[in-house]
């Protein structure tokens, strides 16, 4: 929109502004910041696109690395000055040194088609869409261009209900999905609300964990290493870490257990040693920390890689769940998946993956996604991101704008092929 009400000296904070913005939503982002800074006011941005970073006037580049590995300004100045700086990590990426990413891409989809046919729903018109086999497919489109309600609100439910020989959702009319035995949904939800929930349990990694520690014991077993039920947690506070406090007449306030000082476990765990370290111990150490300590245990060390390839190596394992951000929510989802036995016939649909990614991190992400296609798996992408859009095997473009003015497919075809289509 065109600043109507126009301030000046004021200072403007935005925090990760272009997330969920259609590229051509981005044009129009940087038009209004333009208009802002030319009436004589300041912004200071945090985001990762690169489209919006090539537009600053003055950088501050923090890491080099994430968690206890970052938190350094490692260059700063103009976006000439950060190109040439050798410390820079984005430098690379500003200079189109990094910008193509690339995958082995499928020109042939042989191996057979989801088709879906819908009635009207929302703003959505009846659409009949067939999706390949075996490859990694975006969804695209304008904001309320009709993609979330494509997908979540039709495709997903309709395979889910199809497998648990369900009734379909009242406007799907037509469903051919017969290669699909499993359907996962990777969103940036948060995981859950347990309290008791760490990187470690969700993720796998604990029951491992506590086997190998149980191993370690002609006293304890596996068991008896729970959060949950175990005799080794602590007595104070259940295993949770903290305790509630009941103030009257205001809410309870969490604290930290001062019995095991957030540890969540008894002493006794002291004296039961892997390399030097309890299990207590193991808990505080970062996902990258614990891959180098646990190198020996292949189990272990497999779940453990997938969460490094992700990039939330800096996480630790004893962090709780529901504190993670949503863009760290969603790939300890993935790292779960893919740690799973892959069957060939997994459709995974993905909620815009790189919100809140570094272009680094995006890189690591597409190969993951390849990874997964490579045993023969599905993925659906919904994703404004150009630069894991271009490296799909097909694209479905919703729109032509939202609302009422969306709604349509208004291509179904290869990104090289999209790039001609004039109304894309």
């Amino acid at each position: 929109r065109t600043v109507k009400n126009r301030t000046t000296g004021v200072l403007y904070v935005l925090d990760e502004p272009s997330i969920g913005l259609h590229p051509a939503n981005v044009d129009g982002l940087i038009a209004i910041m333009k208009e802002l800074i030319k009436d004589g006011n300041s912004i200071v941005l945090v985001d990762h696109d690169t489209r919006i970073l090539k537009e600053a006037d003055y950088m501050i580049e923090i890491g080099p690395e994430a968690g206890k590995n970052g938190g350094s300004i490692i260059s700063q100045g103009t976006i000439d000055e950060i190109i040439q700086d050798k410390n820079s990590i984005i430098g690379p990426y500003l200079n189109d040194l990094h910008q193509t990413l690339v995958r082995n891409k499928k020109e042939i989809f042989n191996e057979g088609f989801l088709r879906l046919k819908t009635d009207t729903i929302h703003t959505v018109k009846p659409l009949d869409i067939s999706i390949p086999k075996g490859v990694l497919t975006t969804i695209t489109g304008m904001s309320g261009s009709g993609k979330t309600t494509l997908i979540l609100e039709s495709l997903y439910p309709a395979i889910k209900a199809s497998l648990n020989h369900e009734v379909l959702p009242q406007h799907i009319k037509e469903l051919d999905a017969s290669w699909v035995n499993k359907v996962d949904l990777i969103d940036a939800s948060p995981i859950g609300n347990n309290v008791r929930s760490t990187v470690a349990t969700y993720s796998g990694v604990f029951d491992h964990l506590r086997r190998l520690y149980g191993r370690l014991s002609d006293q304890y077993s596996a068991g008896d290493f729970s959060y949950n039920t175990g005799k080794l947690r602590c007595p104070v506070c259940e295993g949770t870490g903290t305790i509630s406090m009941d103030i009257q007449f205001l809410p309870d306030i969490e604290t930290t257990c001062e019995h095991c000082d957030g540890t969540r476990y008894s002493n006794d765990v002291d004296s039961i040693m892997y390399h030097g370290y309890s299990i207590k111990d193991v808990m505080s150490l970062t996902i990258l920390e614990a891959l180098d300590v646990f190198k020996e245990s292949k189990k272990i060390k497999e779940k453990l890689q997938v969460l490094v390839d992700l990039g939330i190596g800096y996480l630790t394992l004893g962090e709780a769940t529901p504190a993670l951000s949503g863009g760290e929510a969603q790939r300890v989802k993935l790292a779960t998946e893919l740690s799973k036995r892959a069957t060939g016939k997994t459709l995974y649909i993905l909620d815009e993956p790189t919100t809140g990614l570094h272009i680094a991190d995006v890189h690591r992400l597409v190969d993951i996604l390849q990874r997964l296609v490579d045993t023969g798996n599905s993925i659906i992408v919904i994703e404004h991101n150009l630069d894991l859009i271009k490296t799909a095997d097909y694209i479905i473009d919703l729109g032509p704008e939202g609302g009422d003015n969306g709604g349509e497919v208004i291509a179904i075809v290869t990104p090289e092929q999209i790039c001609k289509n004039e109304r894309s």
